[in-house]
């Protein structure tokens, strides 16, 4: 019972609902044809397309579905013939076909009637679709064909004008009209836009414009816009100028930063492969990939900038630029702190300072940049929910309006801070600056963070005084300039020399092989034996270079280093007082200082106080360790030796 009365009710309504739109809606025609415009079809083709398919015997009740379906504006299709008279309609969705004239079908008979062919006069329809149609006709001598198109209602469209009893209201020179809404025939659903070059004072960034309602019904007496300053193009609605943004420029910018974070990732992979090479393994290569990795994040830092400022490029950017300031310059200034310690060792004891520990050093001193930064967002978060705006409005020389990320004291203190951990850089580099390294790499590393010194002072320098007044694109072009002389820079200066001394070093063994050297030169039989005479059964006495083949120039090279190696050991051997003449021998304790290692000192005085209570000519049992090689000892001035993959090992 109570299903069948909510039915009721329901019926009810819509019955009620259909009376009310029947009552307040009356059919009538435009006084002159119209046509469509927009439309991403061809009316008379489709016209022509339907009559073929009537010709050839089709059904119309297939052939009007699949009109009415494939086009969803075209809501009526008719047919007449010498025999019958049809018309198809769309409502809501479901084809209803009309086999015979009916008066509630009689306004689309009038519309084919009086129109002979083309388009006719727009009408409305107050039965069955409720919406104003176009008709287009076709008729000859055996057929006609008419179809009728949803009229997609608009106000600013001048030709529907007298279903709104007048066009728009805006003022032509000054705005535009835009419609807003859904198509309706209700008047004032529009808004008058100011065109390029004009503002609405009182308008907001949201709702530019004047509101067509408040036009037609007299709120507003001015439907124009005001003009912009002399030479503005565009404005905002207190007619402040804003800037237009140059969008090859700035792509043309993200390139460039794309392409060099790409080179950076590629350099890495180069860095990994070769990381036993000597001239790689001498600067740690742990390190060197660590540099890599802080270049590439400085290098996001003008990508993030690409974008529009908002909120999150605010936040984001500071995060970019420290993180990978102190990833990079952080590293480097390790590798200083390393060869300063090395060379300021005057104890017996020698410090070592391993890859473990300085990148145990930079996890610290990165930790304690993500605690800064997380502190500065959090405040800076703290701050947006008190109302404060992150975003400013500022201006160019010429008076043109641009939104940027606001300045904040946070942003001075951490350049303060860059500059200081810069400072405290070249301090290491000038401290070590007797050092003697390999491949000069204090000099390049030394020069990597001078030019970043002096590179970011000017630039935070400028960034106060300069900046504010440049134009956006400027200013990242400024930025883009920063990037690649300060990470460009310093990656040129750190890896290029040490792949370019690597390149050297083949160049130079086989440049002597190609003027064959003997490499006999360097042997010495009465000290090695027959430790150097076989390790190739390749002889370049009586070969030249290009009757060789790549393996034979392989084991040549490789037997040649090895012989080199062993004649440095050799010299480094050969009359030096803090050296055991062998392996394994114990040193006169007034010799061992080389060796003695943190509590040997105790060790040994207690060890002299036990010899005294002992026969002097018994046989004395220690613990002492055993004497180094010169490729064990880690005082000599050459470091330790050993031989390094430059060369390509060849297969035995």
């Amino acid at each position: 019972m109570k299903e069948v009365f909510a039915f009721l009710l329901l019926l009810t309504s819509v019955l009620a609902r259909n009376s009310s739109q029947n009552a307040s809606c009356y059919g009538r025609f435009l006084s002159d044809p119209i046509s469509p415009t927009g439309l991403s079809y061809d009316a008379p083709n489709l016209v022509k397309e339907t009559s073929l398919k009537i010709t050839r015997n089709q059904s119309f009740p297939v052939v009007s579905r699949e009109l009415l379906t494939g086009h969803r504006d075209v809501l009526g299709v008719i047919l007449v013939t010498r025999r019958d008279s049809v018309l198809a309609l769309n409502v809501s969705g479901r084809l209803k076909i009309f086999p015979n004239r009916t008066a509630e079908t009689s306004i689309f008979w009038k519309a084919f009637n009086t129109t002979e062919n083309g388009w006719g006069k727009a009408f409305k329809d107050c039965n069955f679709l409720h919406a104003w149609l176009y008709s287009y006709i076709f008729k000859n001598a055996d057929y006609g064909v008419g179809l009728f198109i949803e009229v997609e209602l608009n106000q600013c469209d001048p030709h529907l004008r007298e279903i709104y009893n007048g066009t728009d209201k805006c003022d032509k020179e000054s705005t535009e009209c835009m419609r807003e809404g859904l198509p309706t025939e209700q008047s004032g659903k529009y808004r008058c836009v100011c065109r390029r070059g004009f503002f609405y004072p009182e308008g907001n960034l949201s709702r530019n414009g004047i509101p067509g309602e408040d036009i037609e019904s007299g709120r507003i007496d001015s439907t124009g816009c005001r003009p912009c300053p002399a030479g503005c193009d565009s404005c905002q609605q207190d007619g402040l100028c804003v800037t237009d943004r140059d969008f090859y420029l700035r792509t043309a910018i993200l390139c460039v930063q794309l392409t060099c974070m790409g080179a950076t990732v590629i350099l890495g992979l180069v860095v990994f492969r070769q990381r036993k090479t000597k001239a790689i393994a001498s600067g740690m290569w742990t390190i060197l990939e660590t540099i890599l990795l802080g270049i590439f994040v400085l290098y996001s830092t003008v990508v993030v900038r690409f974008f529009e400022p908002s909120v999150v490029q605010c936040l984001v950017e500071p995060w970019t630029r420290e993180v990978g300031f102190i990833i990079c310059y952080g590293a480097v200034i390790l590798k200083l702190y390393r060869h300063l310690i090395e060379f300021r060792t005057r104890k017996a004891h020698r410090w070592v300072v391993k890859d473990t520990d300085l990148l145990k050093y930079l996890l610290i001193m990165v930790m304690s940049v993500l605690a800064y930064m997380a502190a500065y967002t959090s405040i800076t978060l703290n701050f947006m929910q008190e109302n404060y705006s992150l975003i400013y409005v500022g201006r160019t020389g010429d008076g043109e309006a641009y939104k940027a990320c606001k300045p904040l004291w946070w942003d001075y203190v951490t350049e303060t801070g860059e500059i200081v951990i810069l400072v405290f850089g070249i301090h290491l580099s000038y401290a070590s600056r007797n050092a003697r390294t390999q491949f000069q790499e204090r000099s390049f590393l030394c020069a990597a963070i001078s030019i970043e010194l002096a590179v970011s002072t000017l630039f935070y320098i400028a960034r106060v005084v300069l900046l504010p007044s440049l134009h956006p694109d400027l200013v990242l072009v400024a930025y883009c300039v920063r990037a690649q002389l300060s990470q460009t820079v310093s990656l040129v200066l750190i890896f290029f020399p040490k792949f370019w001394y690597q390149q050297k070093q083949v160049r130079n063994l086989a440049q002597e092989y190609s003027c064959r050297i003997p490499v006999d030169a360097f042997k010495d039989v009465n000290a090695h034996g027959p430790l150097t005479g076989n390790n190739s059964d390749v002889d370049v006495g009586e070969v030249t270079l290009a009757d060789m083949s790549p393996d034979d120039i392989r084991a040549e090279l490789k037997r040649l280093y090895l012989q080199l190696e062993i004649f440095k050991s050799k010299t480094i051997c050969r009359d030096n007082p803090h050296i055991s003449k062998r392996r394994g021998g114990r040193k006169a304790q007034h010799r061992r200082f080389s060796l003695q290692k943190k509590g040997s000192r105790e060790k040994n005085l207690h060890g002299k106080h036990k010899d005294k209570d002992r026969h002097k000519h018994q046989e004395e049992v220690t613990e002492a360790e055993p004497s180094r090689t010169p490729e064990d000892s880690v005082c000599s001035n050459e470091g330790p030796s050993a031989i390094y993959a430059d060369l390509p090992s060849s297969t035995q």
